[in-house]
């Protein structure tokens, strides 16, 4: 039948060309990677059909996600309260410029309370979206949504949105998990949806599923790959970057039984054959778990991949993937480097792909800056707090190629130059602050530098939770969530700056979605990440995430936006 999927299952002895883990002769380089195949392999002719030929019930009942896995043990720190509120992050932004930002174009409601008889069943959200040529997919935690440009939800048959591991319903371990930490991407050179997903429990999964045209809701691949210890490991927080060579994935590892961490694991993708619908498709994986800093644990966590937005300037054949992260690297909370890692793939003889810069071996030296999770939770009105997750890069490391800035009137062809976009959570002046990076380097270099820096905190409400992309004339917009105890529900806002405002400032801050009312009885979950994206045309932003209409528990709703900026015409 048109809406079944055909299935492929692989026998073990068939799947893996396995190696050592180990270390090259360089500290900070590990080599012999495992390299393998997916386990299983599905077509699906219709997404549509196959919907419709096995409808989902409303899954589960109300739940709380697995509780926060951190890579580092939480630290008290030796500094005073009084030190701790009064501190201020030396590059804050006290008030906004005056010009500068996007126009929201338009906002609508996306998944949770109030969309469509949608019942809440889990917290955190892990809201995330991803724009296309004529679609915007929205997934929560455990359930995905398909608009049109115009937010016009695109039911499946009659069903607004449906469970996420319904790609994975004919293999035989992804279909049987919904776990969550979901990651909706658009393939902006190939125009096809990329969906990841882990399978957390024994074995343990990575699921992912391809679309075999532009079309959300017409044919894909779905393809089943074993982590590098299936038995014992529990990947967490996974985040996904497309690259021209490969689709390039970020775990947390823990160990299934402890808990405890073992390392990041990062995974390379073949990109061309996960296209093809080509059941050979192979991954390679590392176990990055050297131990230091001043903690008998694993220097390097919390890692982002890089994800290209700019599909007509790609970076240099050979470019490896930039991974960054590692934070947390502190025994007082101050950190002043972000550490970058290279991820070079080479599927002609993947056995001799590395990734390098482990253990602190590539830092970029930044401001410094005071973990936001070390100051506390975010105040909501009522006393509830939020949260803040302020010890992590968050979700996404925006790539792009832009033209070089031209310097002399004599200057004809200045070249082109990297960007890499990021933020995450500080504190300044007892809250935190949005602490966002554009790093920069010469087009064939591996080596980013800082170009600007800044925090936005531009009064005394808390700021966390954001997301950063850059449009295609070099303008730079970001969403994020504002609260203050006094008199401002949880909210979500934006703000962004033109590419000829001064250096390390955002313009004033906006609205998407005003809240009204906090997030309680909920472990202070919220979030643990949303996202902002930029569509093909180089041009349109569209950002998710949470608010709350109402002070409750386990009740949260999302919104979607599109942004654009006056100066940027596709």
């Amino acid at each position: 039948m048109l809406g079944t999927a055909r299935r492929f299952l692989f026998p073990a002895a068939l799947l893996f060309a396995l190696s050592q883990l180990g270390s090259s002769q360089d500290a900070h380089v590990l080599t012999n990677p495992r390299v393998s195949q997916a386990v299983a392999f599905a077509v699906i002719p219709s997404l549509r059909e196959l919907i419709r030929e096995h409808p989902q019930a409303p899954p589960f009942d109300y739940r709380q996600g697995n509780r926060v896995h951190f890579p580092k043990r939480p630290r008290s720190s030796s500094l005073s309260d009084a030190t701790r509120l009064t501190y201020r992050d030396p590059v804050t932004q006290n008030a906004p410029w005056l010009l500068g930002g996007p126009t929201k174009l338009m906002d609508w409601l996306g998944l949770g309370s109030g969309f469509f008889g949608y019942s809440v069943h889990i917290v955190p959200s892990d809201i995330n979206a991803s724009v296309g040529d004529t679609e915007i997919i929205q997934w929560g935690n455990n359930q995905f949504a398909v608009f049109d440009l115009n937010g016009n939800n695109l039911p499946f048959d009659a069903q607004p949105y449906v469970n996420g591991n319904i790609l994975f319903s004919a293999l035989p371990r992804c279909s049987l998990s919904n776990d969550g930490d979901p990651i909706a991407q658009w393939d902006k050179i190939a125009h096809r949806w990329v969906m990841l997903q882990a399978a957390e429990l024994p074995p343990a999964r990575d699921c992912i599923a391809v679309s075999q045209t532009a079309d959300a809701l017409g044919p894909w691949y779905a393809y089943e790959f074993p982590t590098l210890n299936p038995n014992t490991d529990f990947p967490d927080y996974t985040k996904l970057g497309v690259w021209p060579d490969a689709y390039y994935v970020a775990h947390n590892d823990f160990d299934q039984v402890t808990r405890n961490f073992k390392g990041t694991m990062p995974c390379a993708y073949e990109r061309a054959k996960l296209l093809a619908g080509d059941p050979s498709a192979r991954q390679v994986c590392f176990l990055d778990s050297v131990p230091g800093g001043d903690w008998a644990e694993s220097f390097d966590d919390n890692q982002l991949p890089s994800d290209l937005d700019s599909p007509n300037s790609p970076p240099p054949s050979g470019m490896p993937n930039i991974y960054m992260g590692s934070i947390t690297n502190t025994s007082n909370g101050f950190v002043s480097n972000v550490y970058y890692y290279k991820f070079h793939v080479d599927w002609n003889n993947p056995a001799n792909s590395t990734f390098s810069c482990i253990d602190g071996g590539c830092a970029i030296a930044v401001a410094q800056f005071y973990l936001g999770s070390w100051l506390g939770e975010a105040p909501e009105p009522g006393g509830a707090q939020l949260q803040t997750v302020g010890d992590v890069l968050m979700y996404r490391l925006a790539y792009r190629v832009l033209p070089s800035p031209t310097v002399g009137s004599t200057a004809r062809n200045p070249g082109t130059v990297q960007s890499w976009l990021v933020s995450h959570a500080v504190a300044s002046g007892g809250r935190t602050g949005v602490r966002w990076y554009e790093f920069r380097a010469p087009l064939g270099s591996s080596d980013p530098l800082v170009y600007q820096q800044g925090t936005y905190s531009p009064d005394t409400s808390w700021r966390f939770m954001s997301s950063v992309a850059m449009d295609r004339m070099g303008n730079i917009a970001m969403s994020y969530t504002v609260t203050n105890g006094n008199s401002v529900y949880p909210s979500m806002a934006f703000t962004g700056r033109s590419k000829n405002d001064p250096l390390g400032t955002m313009g004033p801050e906006q609205l998407i979605v005003a809240g009204t009312g906090s997030q309680i009885d909920s472990d202070d979950r919220w979030g643990d990440y949303y996202s902002m994206s930029i569509s093909n045309d180089g041009c349109t932003f569209v950002a998710t995430g949470e608010y709350y209409s109402a002070t409750s528990s386990y009740n949260w709703s999302s919104r979607v936006a599109k942004l654009k900026f006056d100066n940027c015409n596709p």
